[in-house]
C-alpha cells in the first residue's frame, strides 16, 4: 500500500467545481503555472479533481455517458501527476459520488428521490447539487470510472467526497429496505422519527456495502491504493475501520474541536483535517489567521490539510494564496519534530457513542452530508464536555464506544457521559467496574434513557451509579426556553453564579428520584443530593406569559438536579439535565463553575494542567513521550479581533509530578523557570503559538 499518507503533512486542494464554458472556460489551464504554486505553497501533499460535482471529468473517460470538462484539451490528470511523481508529492484522486449535476441532467433514472418522487437537490445558497443515487446504474458509472482512475494514473490514495448514503425514495431503495425490514421505507415524519433506528442503520449499511465493493474493485486493481472518504470521522467504526486513513472537513466548532474529535476517533489511522474556510480568496484573512486556524490541526496531532478557490475562471491561479498557505506550511514544516512520535496525556475521557447518533434527532436530513453537517444531539453534548475540558485547561481525548475496555478507562481519572443515550450492558458492567475501582464519572441529562431502537426506558441503565429510580423527561416548561432553575442548600459550596443566585437549565430536565432511603444500596455507596430544580412560575402559552422573557423560578422542588454518588471507592455525579449540551451552546456561563466544581469535589489529580486567567484565549494541547511532556499552546485572538496578535500573560504549567526541565522549543528556543520541587513551570507572554517541552524525570 502506498505509505505518503503516513508521512505528508501538508495537503492543498485546488478546490475547482467547473461548469461547462462559456462559465467556466478553462482556456488558460497551465501546468508550469500549476507547478510554481505548488512550490510557493510548500506542499507535500495534492488532491487532484477527477470528476467534481458538476459530474465533468479532467481526463478522457472512457465510460459510457461520461462527459469531460469542454476547457480541457489534453489529459489534464496526466499533466499533474507527472509532476507530483517528479516532485515526489502525494498524489491524492478526488472522486465525487452523490453530487453528479451533469449525471442528473443526462440520466434522470440515476437521480435521488424525495418522498413524493421529485429529485433530491442539496439547496444551498450558492449552489443546487443534484443527488444520484448509488442503488441505481449510477453505481457501475461510479465503480467504473475510479477503475479507470485507478488503472491509467496510479495515484497514491483515492478518495471518495459526498459519499454517505442520503435516503432516497427510488424503486430500488424503497425495495432494499422492506426486504431488509419486513416493512415499507417510512416517508411520513411520524413514521421516520419511529423507525429513525433503523433508517440510520439501513443508510449506514448501504455506505459501508459500497465502501467495501470500491476496495474490492479497485485494490484488485493497484493493492498499494489508500482509500479514504471525507467526513470519515463522523461516519460509524463499522465504515472507519475500513479506511485506509481517515479525511475530514471541521464540522464542530472550529478546526481545533474538531481536530481532536478526528484524532480520537482515528487511532492509528492518520487523520487529516481539512477546512474549506480558512481561506476566503480575493478577500483574504491575514496570515496570522491561517496561521491560527492551520496550526489548531496540527497541535492536536492530525496532519494538516486546506482547500480553497484558488482557480480563475479561465484556469490560470491566484498566487496570492500560495504566497500565504507558503507561509503557514513553511512554520509548519519548522514545528514537525516535535508534531510526531507522541501520543495525548490522558485524564479526561469524553465517551462516544455510535448508538446513541440516531436518538433523539429531531429531523433525519435525506442528504447525507446535511446529516453530519446538521449535528445528532449527543454529538452536540460532546462538543460541550470538550469545550469544558478546554476551559478547565485538563488534558482529554474522545473515547468511542467500541474501544471501551477495563485496561482502558483504569488510564483516566474522569469519564465524561455526554449524553450517551444508548448505554449497552457491556459497557453499563465496565462503567460500574470502573466507578467502584476508584474512578470518577461524570454523567448528564438522558444518558442510558433510551435502547437502541429508539425507546425510551423506565429508568437510566446507570440508574445503580447515578443512584436514582424511575426517570422521566419533564418537558412541562418547554416553551418557556429556562424550564427550570437550580438552587443548592447552603451545606453545599459552589462558585459562580450558584453561589449568589439560582442559574436556568435548557428545555427540559429529568424527573427522578434518589435512593437515600433504599436497602438496596451497598453499605460503602452513599448519595448526596447536591441540587435542586425550582420550576419557573408559569408555563408560557397564547394565554399565559410574564414579561419580555423566560418566566423567573416559582414553586421550589424536591427534585434532584444533581446527585454525588460515592461509588465504592469512586465518585458518580449525575446532572440531571443536557448540562453537556448547554456548555456547547454558550449560552449558560456557570457550566464552566459548575464542571470546575466537581473536579474539585472529585479530587483528581492530572498529570499536568495548564492554569491561566485567560483560558478563552488560549488553547492548549498536552502530548507525551516516553520521556518527555510537549505543550502546545495557540491564541485565539487573531480569529476575534481580524488578525491581531497582542502578546498575553500565559500563565504556568502545573505536573503532577516533578519534572526535570522546561524550555520553549517554538517559536524560540528558551530555558522556562521551574518552581523548587519541579512542579511548576512558569511561561512567557504569548503572541500567536508556542510549544513547550519539558523533559520527565
Amino acid at each position: 500500500m502506498s505509505s505518503k499518507y503516513k508521512d505528508s503533512k501538508r495537503c492543498y486542494l485546488i478546490d475547482h467545481h467547473s461548469p461547462q464554458p462559456p462559465v467556466v472556460t478553462l482556456d488558460k489551464l497551465n501546468i508550469e503555472e500549476y507547478e510554481r504554486f505548488f512550490d510557493q505553497a510548500n506542499i507535500d501533499s495534492l488532491m487532484v479533481y477527477c470528476k467534481d460535482h458538476w459530474g465533468v471529468t479532467y481526463y478522457d473517460s472512457k465510460v459510457d455517458g461520461a462527459q469531460k470538462h469542454q476547457g480541457v484539451k489534453t489529459d489534464w490528470i496526466q499533466e499533474v501527476s507527472a509532476v507530483l511523481k517528479k516532485k515526489d508529492i502525494e498524489f491524492i484522486a478526488y472522486y465525487c459520488i452523490e453530487y453528479d449535476e451533469g449525471a442528473a441532467r443526462r440520466f434522470p433514472q440515476w437521480r435521488a428521490r424525495k418522498t413524493d418522487g421529485t429529485p433530491l437537490i442539496r439547496e444551498d445558497e450558492f449552489a443546487r447539487w443534484s443527488l444520484c443515487c448509488y442503488q441505481t446504474g449510477y453505481r457501475e458509472y461510479c465503480l467504473s470510472q475510479m477503475e479507470e482512475i485507478v488503472q491509467n494514473y496510479s495515484p497514491d490514495a483515492l478518495f471518495m467526497d459526498i459519499f454517505g448514503s442520503s435516503l432516497c425514495y427510488c424503486d430500488s431503495c424503497k425495495e432494499k429496505f422492506h426486504a431488509a425490514y419486513g416493512y415499507k421505507l417510512p416517508s411520513d415524519q411520524d413514521e421516520i422519527h419511529l423507525h429513525m433506528s433503523d433508517i440510520v442503520d439501513f443508510l449506514d449499511a448501504n455506505a459501508r456495502e459500497f465502501l467495501l465493493e470500491v476496495k474490492q474493485r479497485l485494490n484488485a486493481i493497484d493493492p498499494s491504493l489508500a482509500i479514504t472518504v471525507n467526513f470519515s470521522c463522523h461516519y460509524p467504526k463499522s465504515v472507519r475501520d475500513l479506511l485506509d486513513y481517515q479525511f475530514s472537513e471541521p464540522l464542530l466548532k472550529d478546526n481545533w474541536f474538531s481536530s481532536a474529535y478526528a484524532r480520537d476517533t482515528a487511532i492509528g489511522q492518520y487523520p487529516i483535517l481539512v477546512p474549506g474556510e480558512a481561506s476566503q480568496v480575493y478577500n483574504y484573512d491575514t496570515v496570522s489567521q491561517y496561521l491560527c486556524d492551520l496550526s489548531s490541526i496540527a497541535a492536536q496531532g492530525c496532519r494538516v490539510g486546506m482547500y480553497s478557490g484558488s482557480q480563475h475562471a479561465d484556469g490560470t491561479l491566484d498566487m496570492e494564496e500560495a504566497n500565504r498557505l507558503g507561509t503557514v506550511y513553511r512554520a509548519l514544516e519548522e514545528m514537525e519534530p516535535y508534531l510526531t512520535g507522541r501520543t495525548p496525556v490522558k485524564s479526561i475521557g469524553i465517551l462516544q457513542s455510535d448508538r446513541s447518533k440516531s436518538v433523539n434527532m429531531q429531523e433525519l436530513s435525506a442528504d447525507a452530508i446535511l446529516r453530519m453537517k446538521r449535528h445528532n444531539p449527543h454529538l452536540n453534548a460532546i462538543l460541550g464536555a470538550m469545550q469544558l475540558c478546554e476551559y478547565a485547561k485538563i488534558p482529554y481525548n474522545i473515547l468511542p464506544e467500541g474501544n471501551i475496555t477495563k485496561s482502558l478507562l483504569s488510564e483516566y481519572d474522569i469519564i465524561l457521559l455526554p449524553e450517551v443515550y444508548v448505554i449497552e450492558p457491556d459497557l453499563v458492567l465496565l462503567l460500574e467496574e470502573y466507578a467502584a475501582g476508584g474512578g470518577c464519572l461524570i454523567s448528564s441529562g438522558q444518558t442510558g434513557l433510551w435502547n437502541a431502537d429508539s425507546t425510551l426506558r423506565e429508568q437510566s441503565a446507570l440508574h445503580r451509579l447515578f443512584g436514582c429510580g424511575p426517570a422521566k423527561i419533564h418537558g412541562e416548561f418547554a416553551s418557556n426556553r429556562w424550564s427550570a432553575y437550580l438552587h443548592s442548600d447552603l451545606s453545599q459550596s459552589f462558585t459562580g453564579l450558584l453561589s449568589c443566585t439560582t442559574p436556568p437549565v435548557s428545555e427540559y430536565f429529568i424527573e427522578t428520584v434518589s435512593l437515600l432511603e433504599n436497602s438496596s444500596l451497598e453499605t460503602d455507596s452513599s448519595v448526596l443530593e447536591l441540587l435542586h430544580f425550582d420550576l419557573p412560575c408559569v408555563a408560557c402559552d397564547f394565554d399565559h406569559w410574564v414579561n419580555w422573557w423566560s418566566p423567573p423560578p416559582g414553586e421550589k422542588t424536591d427534585y434532584p438536579a444533581l446527585l454525588h454518588r460515592n461509588f465504592h471507592k469512586g465518585h458518580v455525579f449525575y446532572l440531571a439535565f443536557d448540562f453537556f449540551t448547554m456548555a456547547g451552546t454558550e449560552k449558560y456561563p456557570y457550566t464552566n463553575d459548575l464542571f470546575s466544581d466537581l473536579l474539585e469535589k472529585a479530587c483528581i489529580h492530572p498529570p499536568l494542567r495548564h492554569h491561566t486567567d485567560t483560558p478563552d484565549i488560549i488553547r492548549t494541547a498536552f502530548f507525551e513521550t516516553d520521556t518527555a511532556y510537549i505543550i502546545h499552546q495557540i491564541s485565539m485572538l487573531p480569529k476575534r479581533f481580524h488578525g491581531d496578535t497582542p502578546p498575553i500573560p500565559a500563565g504556568e504549567i502545573l505536573y503532577q509530578n516533578p519534572v526535570k526541565s522546561a524550555k520553549l522549543v517554538y517559536p524560540i528556543q528558551q530555558s522556562l523557570t521551574l518552581s523548587e520541587n519541579g512542579t511548576c513551570a512558569v511561561l512567557p507572554p504569548l503572541t500567536l503559538q508556542q510549544i513547550i517541552w519539558c523533559e520527565k524525570k
